[in-house]
């Protein structure tokens, strides 16, 4: 910060691919707005080339996620080799640092925060004639791909301890978590159910990561739905994915008369009640109450569901980070990971079934990861 600015401007750095870097960003700008002496922009770095090439690459990235996931593995893999992937980094992320000179020179950050590895590594281009800038880099996975090493970044922010290993590169390394938004915090577990309507001695499964088709949630409901679990609520959120929501609300809306008849007719809750949503703003709170969650094995959102304290089943993890995620979480901290539907009912009959705690479960992440980070980052900037 100069004479001439007022505050620090730290800009935070994301890429629209997948939504996990693009909240992770988010929830460091909630923490950071609240502070006076600080300005926050959150960039995209697809602004910095024109916009139908970044459209073009995100519809060919979620083509090759849905139809040819073995095509992503080997781009994964071959990435996080050494030699020519690195070589090829090193083209990408110049280019777009001298793409985005003009955006850098309109900002003048004092601090950079980037949640993905090609700002991280543009910003590094940058460090070379700005060395005053810090530049904090967010993994935003509980793996390390080798693009995330770059020369020049300051300080990574890891989700675990035994990640640190993995930054090989000269940085200070920090395992505060993975950034979530604040709303997960203060939510109590019996208030969120009454606020739902979700009967206490019912165990909830939410249903997520279905918003962009990667997650089949019609073939998963039907799986659960047929195999009759005793006491088991399935609540299906499909985020934007409207088309989607209104497919499932079809689907199982007779399911539901059936359901709501056994019940009247006190013969047990035989068929289970099924709720489909769409986009909710209330999710933390959804987390909150509910006992279980299926989803898939992204960073952002196994690290929300670690902060919530649910018993996390990942289904199918997709080659490459997704992978990478649910073998750590399965190691560490006790994640499911279901290849097939049978292998989803047995996890979720389990857990069904298992006697709840009387005291709601620990989170077993670090809801204030994102203060922890903003604190530490502007204590690099302090005079």
């Amino acid at each position: 910060m100069t004479k001439e600015k007022k505050k620090y401007t730290v800009l935070l750095l994301s890429a629209p691919i997948g939504s996990g870097h693009r909240l992770a960003a988010e929830a460091l700008k909630q923490v950071l707005s609240n502070n006076p002496e600080v300005e926050v922009v959150h960039g995209n770095v697809f602004d910095f080339f024109p916009h139908f090439l970044g459209s073009t690459f995100l519809r060919c990235y979620l083509w090759i996620l849905g139809c040819c996931p073995w095509l992503y593995e080997l781009a994964y893999k071959w990435g996080n080799s050494q030699g020519g992937s690195l070589w090829l980094r090193g083209l990408i992320n110049r280019s777009l640092a001298w793409l985005g000179g003009g955006y850098l020179r309109r900002v003048q950050p004092d601090a950079v925060i980037a949640t993905h590895a090609t700002p991280a590594g543009i910003m590094c281009y940058y460090k070379q004639k700005h060395p005053e800038v810090f530049l904090g880099a967010v993994v935003t996975d509980f793996t390390v791909h080798k693009w995330w090493l770059c020369e020049g970044v300051d300080a990574y922010f890891v989700a675990d301890a035994r990640l640190k290993e993995r930054i090989t590169v000269s940085a200070q390394v920090e395992a505060f978590g993975i950034p979530v938004r604040q709303e997960l915090q203060g939510n109590d577990y019996a208030a969120c159910r009454a606020q739902y309507g979700w009967d206490k001695e019912e165990k909830v499964c939410l249903v997520m990561g279905g918003g962009e088709g990667l997650l089949p949630m019609e073939e998963m409901l039907a799986a659960l739905t047929a195999a009759h679990i005793d006491k088991l609520r399935l609540v299906a959120i499909t985020g934007h994915n409207e088309k989607l929501a209104h497919k499932l609300q079809q689907r199982f809306a007779m399911h539901n008369l059936q359901a709501s008849k056994s019940t009247d007719k006190n013969t047990g809750n035989t068929s289970n009640p099924v709720e489909i949503y769409g986009f909710r703003e209330d999710v933390p709170q959804m987390l909150a109450g509910a006992d279980m969650i299926i989803t898939k094995a992204g960073g952002l959102t196994c690290a929300e569901v670690l902060a919530s304290g649910l018993e996390l089943l990942l289904y199918k993890p997709l080659p490459g980070q997704e992978q990478g995620n649910a073998n750590f979480l399965q190691a560490y901290y006790g994640a499911s990971v279901c290849q097939s539907l049978a292998a989803l009912v047995a996890a979720v009959e389990r857990v069904a079934n298992a006697e709840r705690p009387v005291e709601p479960q620990k989170p077993q992440g670090n809801p204030l990861a994102a203060e922890q980070i903003c604190t530490f980052v502007l204590q690099k900037l302090a005079p």
